[in-house]
């Protein structure tokens, strides 16, 4: 599989897991929101050494530097057991609700 791919079918993983956790927020289920913030964490903590899996000739070193960085943030949210921490996981600083997130940012470039 095409690098771009597999992390376009990551991305959409965790859009449904930010809707979830949207739905979570407004039903006030906290068990539903913290499921939703684990998966995407454990996801993008998997998310580097899934994509050297993937056909990655051609991709500039840089794309895997950030995958790298992505789930090394992922593993320090599980290990301390942060929901806040998972969820603010790809979220920019300057993030405005529908922006894309810094995994949308990195498919753009590829």
């Amino acid at each position: 599989m095409q690098l771009k791919e597999f992390l376009m079918q990551a991305a959409a993983q965790i859009h449904a897991l930010e809707a979830k956790k949207k739905q979570a927020i407004a039903a006030e289920n906290k068990q539903d929101y913290l499921d939703a913030v684990h998966e995407k964490a454990a996801i993008l903590s998997k998310i580097y050494d899934n994509a050297k899996k993937q056909d990655i000739s051609g991709v500039h070193q840089d794309i895997l530097i950030t995958l790298q960085g992505f789930s090394n943030s992922a593993k320090q949210a599980l290990a301390v057991n942060s929901p806040w921490f998972m969820s603010e996981l790809l979220i920019p600083e300057d993030y405005q609700e529908n922006d894309p997130n810094n995994l949308d940012k990195l498919i753009e470039k590829l």
